[in-house]
């Protein structure tokens, strides 16, 4: 049963973390196009961050998952040898994924895939979407059934 909690767990981290991502993402590519001038009415704004789930999804999902897959493994095997760390364990573990993710990408690609961790902005932004769903995953996984 306890597997089931942990894979449950991780997937609802995935989810919050890549719609957390996509949200971000959205919001500051049409910051960016407002800055230009653009006028984007809250219903084309809103129906944009849809639409940007939707195409992000799949790709940003499978990025995700492995991310916080890799980073929760690490953190579930450092935390009994560094235990005034365990409190934050996922929370960081979460973080530190999803920005390394993002910068292998860069560094492999010399590209960043998501325009939305761009900047000095982007990128912290993303890392502290992906310390939330650490923090969703290690509160889910404390639960007692």
């Amino acid at each position: 049963m306890r597997i089931v909690r942990i894979l449950v767990s991780w997937l609802i981290a995935v989810i919050v973390t890549t719609a957390g991502i996509s949200v971000i993402h959205s919001l500051r590519i049409q910051s960016g196009l407002a800055e230009l001038g653009v006028e984007l009415p809250l219903g084309l704004r809103l129906s944009t961050i849809g639409r940007d789930f939707i195409g992000l999804a799949p790709a940003l999902g499978a990025v995700v998952a492995i991310a916080l897959a890799i980073g929760f493994v690490v953190a579930a095997l450092l935390r009994p040898r560094l235990p005034s760390l365990a409190w934050i364990a996922y929370p960081l573990a979460g973080g530190v994924a999803i920005v390394v993710a993002l910068a292998a990408m860069h560094y492999s690609y010399d590209i960043t895939p998501i325009a939305g961790a761009r900047g000095a902005l982007g990128l912290p932004l993303f890392g502290l979407v992906g310390a939330v769903g650490g923090w969703i995953f290690a509160w889910r996984i404390k639960r007692r059934a």
